[in-house]
């Protein structure tokens, strides 16, 4: 049967009625019914058919799929994945994108990664998805679907400047950075949170996710101008008032005067607490002398001075739980300006700069009118006031200069470390497009290092007036002081300026005089000119820890080579100090590469984070406190266990009792030219022997060639060393007539050797009678009224010329100028310890050659002397042999090679050996000031034995 198409679209008919016409039905839902007698078909997938009666199926909506047939709806396009209109199923987003259910494409980015740029067209995204996502940096937080740039997510303890830059930077020394969810108050200073209209570029919000209160670069600056950020307390605290503020001044002044004034009372005032304090006094001196506390202090401040600057000037940041430490090298440094208040309680960066380069000049000028007081006040109670201005200008001259170079020499490095503030920059990354960046001043982060910025820009002219008044003219002052007095410290001819300046130069060899120059120039590269590389990026960089530790390491090679201190023991400690110094750059370098990443860390170096880094540092900084101070304390035992001089009768060190109005045991009178060294050699010396022993000498004390007669009057007595041109002298004889004018005891020194300058008795006197001839016979007799101390340098003999005047010193001594005194005095002195008398148990032969002109007469006055002192049992015999006969056993062989010498050489050392006497004490051996040929003996059998 044919039906008649007669069915209108969207409806179908299979059967016809009774007059013979089709009944259409409606189209069932999930088909498509185009009319006619067709009957309905399905809707294939991709399209449904949501209602009957519908002619086509409409094809599913982007964004919605239908993988069925007959289906009646279309499907949300599950997530990350997308549909496009008519789609049969979902497609899977292109790495790395993702999106939500019933998304039409992809354009946001999967979790763990973020959109570079939210605005850039969607096409562009799906046709160039890595271009657009990219991984979440270490540390960001990506968990969210569709981060972008703008959102990503930072997590508390971090801090990032912009929110169109991936750098996250660890807030080490606060904990107020909040992360993404950072309060936005508005503040009045320059850096908020929030992004005020002159920090906002754009949509870039600078200085966001700080908590209130807080600001600036990892949340390390206070919106209150009242308050300061406080690394200790890792936050805003209120600044001191201005009470406070004086009153941490004062209290730093005052404590260090009180120190200070307590070390020279203990050094100089303690004698006069009775015979305890005489023998404290007899300690401390003697430890000064042998220590050499000067040298070991000036390593060690330099060591702390350098040390220091590892976070402000390298950028190495340790660990926040050793913030106290570095305070405590702050203080050793000499920073007194940063322990007494707080930079940012001070006021603008222009007064901190202004203050923090010209407290110095005012410390001084307090230090001198403090000595010029004390100056005065001597004076006036001396009862020397003929011409007061002119003494008083002479009293101080030298001390102010002296006191000017110390002052300058400690402060320069942490002065011109605060005068480089003013450059001393931190840059940070604020758009990852352009590749800006915005550089902050440390010292003010509300300064930006930038000419735009009219602060900075006023800085510049400040910084280097500083500049070349502190780096500059400093070292060039102390350079032109060290030129000036080259010539007389070369020929040890110490000048009223050379003793002045002698901080600078006195710890090296002459060779070395301008090493302190070359130290202080090291001083401040690495601690404030090393800032003028990449002064922009270099606190976040490596390069200038590899060029300090390249710098190090030279100056500890030239160190080592050229060994430019008088003191070996100075000089390891300089070594050690250096190679310390040189292992912290390496140790901040390794700090520098671990950074934040502990995974990069452990591959790179080993070290499971940076804190371990940290703890070396602090070790090493550690170290060298310990190996200065066991230093100093073994070199403090071994002089207090020295040897010393002690009386034969009681077996005590002297006590060295001055007479009143005099100052000094000694003045030592010598030809500069050929008595300097042997002269020293006896202060020295003395002052080991007898701790506490002051003796005037030129390169210690003179401070005005006009006033040696007064320096003369200031001594209990007259140490005058001949050697050749003593009386040729004009000085000399000035002092030796004016020790015979003021009735001081003389202890005449003679040098024997006469390539040292030396001479006999005879060839002084006529000497002194050519040239003292208005006075020669007082003159003459007031010298050579007494035999003559011979100085002799070999070891035990020069103690026995040493003893004999210390003798003669201490008898011009109150305490034993008294009648008990003097019965302490007179069995003589001895070192515990010494070589002293010894008998012959046995006969002993002494072989002569008979080549040696001299050794037969040598031999017969030493027989007679042995016999003199019985110092052997039988009668000891000498015999005379061809040149070089060998005579069996071995003291013949020793006794041959004692006396195998030139014969001149022989009979011109027994004078030298004449004024010795060697006697059996109960303690050792004893000093007499009568000479007799019996010394000879004893001199001679003792080295025999």
């Amino acid at each position: 049967l044919e039906l008649p198409a007669a069915c209108e679209p969207g409806t179908y008919g299979n059967v016809t009625d009774g007059d013979g016409l089709p009944d259409c039905f409606d189209c069932p839902a999930g088909s498509s019914c185009p009319g006619g007698a067709a009957p309905p078909t399905q809707c294939a997938a991709g399209t449904v058919a949501p209602a009957e009666r519908m002619k086509t199926c409409d094809s599913c909506a982007a964004g919605t799929y239908q993988d069925g047939t007959g289906a009646t709806r279309c499907r949300d396009c599950v997530a990350g994945h997308y549909c496009t209109e008519g789609a049969s199923a979902p497609l899977p987003c292109p790495h790395p994108l993702g999106t939500g259910r019933g998304s039409v494409t992809c354009s946001v980015c999967k979790r763990e990664f973020y959109l570079l740029n939210s605005s850039a067209n969607p096409a562009d995204i799906f046709d160039n998805p890595t271009k657009h996502c990219k991984r979440c940096p270490k540390y960001a937080d990506c968990s969210a679907r569709g981060t972008t740039l703008q959102t990503l997510g930072v997590p508390p303890g971090l801090w990032r400047a912009s929110s169109l830059t991936t750098e996250l930077h660890a807030c080490v020394a606060s904990d107020h950075c909040s992360g993404s969810g950072g309060a936005a108050d508005v503040s009045r200073r320059r850096l908020t949170a929030s992004g005020s209209d002159n920090r906002v570029v754009g949509d870039v919000i600078v200085g966001e996710g700080c908590n209130a209160g807080h600001t600036g670069p990892r949340c390390e600056w206070c919106r209150s101008e009242s308050q300061y950020f406080d690394r200790v307390q890792r936050g805003c605290v209120d600044c001191p008032s201005a009470g406070v503020r004086f009153a941490n001044l004062v209290g730093i002044v005052l404590a260090a005067a009180a120190t200070g004034a307590l070390f020279y009372l203990a050094l100089t005032r303690v004698a006069i607490f009775g015979r305890a304090g005489a023998r404290a006094a007899h300690r401390l001196s003697h430890m000064k002398v042998k220590v050499g506390f000067q040298p070991k202090v000036k390593v060690l401040v330099s060591f702390y001075q350098i040390a220091a600057t590892l976070g402000p000037v390298y950028g190495v940041r340790l660990h926040d739980d050793f913030t106290r430490w570095m305070e405590i090298m702050d203080a050793i440094s000499f920073d007194f300006l940063g322990l007494t208040y707080p930079d940012a309680c001070i006021g603008s960066m222009r007064d901190r700069l202004l203050l923090s380069a010209l407290w110095p000049y005012i410390a001084f000028l307090m230090l001198a009118v403090a000595i010029a007081c004390h100056s005065l006040t001597e004076l006036l109670l001396s009862g020397r006031a003929d011409n007061l201005r002119r003494d008083l200008v002479r009293a101080t001259q030298s001390r102010l200069i002296y006191w000017a170079i110390l002052v300058a020499y400690l402060v320069l490095p942490s002065v011109s470390r605060s005068i480089f503030k003013a450059r001393l920059c931190e840059s940070y990354d604020i758009n990852v497009f352009t590749g800006a960046r915005r550089s902050f001043l440390v010292a003010d982060l509300d300064v930006l290092c930038s000419d735009d910025d009219p602060v900075f820009r006023s800085l510049g002219a400040i910084f280097w007036a500083l500049f070349g008044v502190w780096p500059v003219l400093a070292p060039l002052t102390f350079l032109a002081l060290l030129l000036s007095i080259r010539p007389a410290v070369r020929a040890k001819r110490i000048s009223p300026l050379a003793r002045a300046c002698r901080f600078l130069w006195r710890d090296y060899d002459a060779d070395f005089l301008f090493w302190e120059v070359f130290d202080l120039a090291r001083k401040l590269f690495l601690a404030s000119l090393v800032l003028f590389i990449d002064q922009e990026y270099g606190s976040s960089k490596m390069l200038r820890l590899v060029v300090a530790t390249v710098v190090s390491a030279l100056f500890l090679a030239a160190l080592a080579l050229a060994r430019p201190f008088k003191r070996s023991d100075d000089l390891y400690l300089a070594c050690v100090a250096n190679l310390l110094l040189t292992c912290c750059f390496c140790l901040g370098t390794v700090i520098q590469l671990c950074g934040e990443d502990n995974d990069q860390c452990y591959q790179l170096v080993g070290l499971n984070d940076a804190r371990r880094a940290s703890e070396f540092v602090i070790g090493l900084t550690a170290a060298m406190l310990v190996a200065s101070l066991t230093i100093i304390i073994l070199k403090a035992v071994t002089a207090v266990t020295a040897p010393t001089l002690r009386l034969v009768a009681t077996g005590r060190a002297p006590i060295l009792e001055l007479p009143s109005g005099c100052h000094f045991h000694g003045f030592i009178s010598h030809a500069w030219g050929t008595g300097q060294d042997q002269t020293h050699t006896v202060v020295r010396q003395l002052q080991l022997l007898m701790p506490g022993v002051r003796i005037w000498l030129d390169v210690d004390n003179l401070s005005n060639l006009a006033s040696l007669e007064s320096c003369v009057a200031d001594s209990a007595a007259v140490l005058v060393f001949l050697s050749a041109g003593y009386f040729k002298s004009g000085n000399c004889r000035r002092e030796l007539y004016a020790a015979m004018e003021q009735g001081k005891p003389l202890v005449v020194v003679r040098e024997g050797n006469e390539e040292k300058g030396g001479g006999s008795a005879a060839d002084f006197r006529a000497e002194c009678a050519a040239y003292c001839s208005d006075a020669a016979a007082g003159v003459a007799e007031a010298v050579f009224a007494r035999e003559l101390i011979v100085w002799l340098r070999a070891h035990e003999f020069q103690r026995e010329s040493l003893k004999q005047i210390a003798h003669q010193l201490l008898a011009a001594s109150p305490s034993f100028a008294r009648p008990a005194g003097v019965h302490q005095l007179a069995p003589g002195l001895f070192i515990p310890g010494e070589l002293g008398c010894m008998r012959f148990e046995v006969p002993v032969h002494l072989l002569v050659c008979e080549a040696n002109a001299g050794a037969p007469r040598f031999a017969t006055q030493l027989q007679q002397a042995v016999d003199e002192d019985e110092l052997m049992a039988p009668r000891s015999t000498w015999e005379q042999h061809t040149p070089f006969t060998p005579r069996a056993g071995r003291g013949a062989r020793r006794a041959r090679a004692l006396l195998l010498q030139d014969g001149r050489a022989a009979l011109a050392a027994l004078p030298d050996l004449a004024s010795l006497s060697c006697r059996l004490p109960s303690r050792g051996s004893a000093v007499s000031t009568a000479g007799h040929r019996r010394s000879t003996a004893a001199a001679a059998a003792a080295a025999a034995a």
